[in-house]
């Protein structure tokens, strides 16, 4: 059922508490309004029912209120294009004076978005465009280049820096996450197979490309096309060829479903797994349990997360774009989270995740990169 586009909770005010003096309401009914950009519709529409339910989640576990305040989601579909979220944004600023933007699925929408927020704050839910950012920009999913480097890390560990060899759909995500995992796999130049995106129907083709002195394959892919790559590397032999290691997105719980018992067995490094054990994580699941039946994805744990941050934000008092960034670490399912001051980018572990009976099991931890 696709998620009404507003969503208003009104509770009483909270009474005050010590520290700071509150920031004075900007609205005269002193809530948080909150503008979440997201794809209701075109190819991402999933991923946004996903992210607007973490959200509202979030809210209803925290009494409708945010730092203390009312608080009211004002949902609006990007179509999955950077013209449409340019519109939506300035609708949300102008039309429903929200205090901060978040959400935001794809980078070429979340660009346009921050060139549009002007003074409006900006909390990034999941897109990675390694060049994304600004002064009043807050980023709490991940970079391309670090999602990559980690699992070039990992795989240096694991795989011994063994011949290896890329793929990829042929668009920024899929490079910038390349580039990253060869400079953290440190062995020099790597092969590379990349596919078009969003129009390869048959993967046989490229996957014949490897060459057969590689014993390693590293492999981005999301949605769609990481159902299509998963079924294509089992059904046509490949694992009994060449060891796979893959992106988060590619054994992600939005698109397991989909690939069945082709993911069995399948090594990815992520930024969450729901087998995390740490008191957030635990509580998180259940709660997401209980309203799904499913287990969270990533998208789910950052959307989550997106909302944390500005309650922390706006509890604290003052101006919110400064609060944002002198939240320090969040408390998070994934596990320590912080925001680096100077970029805003966050500073996090990564996992190896294996993907066993239903489930993303961590089989390694991997630090931030120093």
């Amino acid at each position: 059922m696709r998620l009404p586009p507003v969503v208003g909770l009104v509770v009483l005010m909270a009474a005050g508490c010590g520290g700071a003096a509150p920031q004075p309401p900007r609205h005269e009914d002193g809530e948080v309004r909150v503008g979440a950009i997201i794809s209701q519709t075109g190819v991402y529409a999933p991923l946004g029912d996903e992210m607007e339910r973490a959200m509202r989640l979030y809210l209803e576990e925290h009494g409708g209120e945010l730092g203390g305040r009312p608080a009211r989601l004002v949902v609006a579909d990007d179509g999955g294009t950077a013209e449409q979220g340019r519109r939506a944004a300035r609708e949300l600023i102008e039309r429903d004076r929200v205090d901060v933007i978040t959400g935001l699925l794809a980078s070429p929408v979340a660009e346009a978005v921050v060139a549009e927020a002007g003074r409006t704050p900006v909390v990034v839910a999941n897109a990675g465009a390694d060049d994304l950012g600004g002064p009043g920009v807050f980023r709490v999913s991940f970079t391309n280049h670090a999602h990559g480097h980690a699992a070039g890390r990992y795989a240096a560990q694991a795989h011994g820096r063994r011949p290896a060899v890329l793929m990829a759909s042929d668009y920024s995500a899929g490079v910038e996450t390349l580039d990253g995992f060869e400079e953290g796999y440190g062995a020099g130049k790597l092969e590379r197979v990349l596919t078009p995106y969003g129009r390869t129907p048959d993967l046989a083709p490229y996957l014949a490309r490897i060459p057969a002195e590689a014993e390693l394959l590293y492999a981005f892919y999301a949605g769609g096309e990481a159902v299509a790559f998963a079924k294509a590397f089992r059904q046509l032999g490949y694992d009994t060829r060449i060891d796979l290691l893959t992106c988060q997105n590619l054994t992600d719980e939005d698109v397991l479903a989909a690939v069945g018992a082709d993911a069995e067995g399948i090594v990815s490094v992520g930024l969450y797994a729901p087998g995390l054990e740490n008191p957030e994580n635990t509580a998180f699941v259940a709660k997401w349990q209980t309203r799904t039946g499913r287990n969270p994805s990533v998208v789910a744990v950052q959307s989550w997360d997106a909302m944390s941050l500005v309650d922390r934000a706006a509890a604290r008092g003052g101006d919110l774009t400064a609060e944002l960034g002198g939240v320090g670490e969040l408390p998070s399912p994934r596990g320590p989270l912080r925001l680096d001051p100077a970029t805003h980018d966050p500073v996090q572990n990564w996992y190896a995740r294996q993907y066993q009976n239903g489930t993303n099991r961590v089989i390694a931890t991997v630090p931030p990169k120093e």
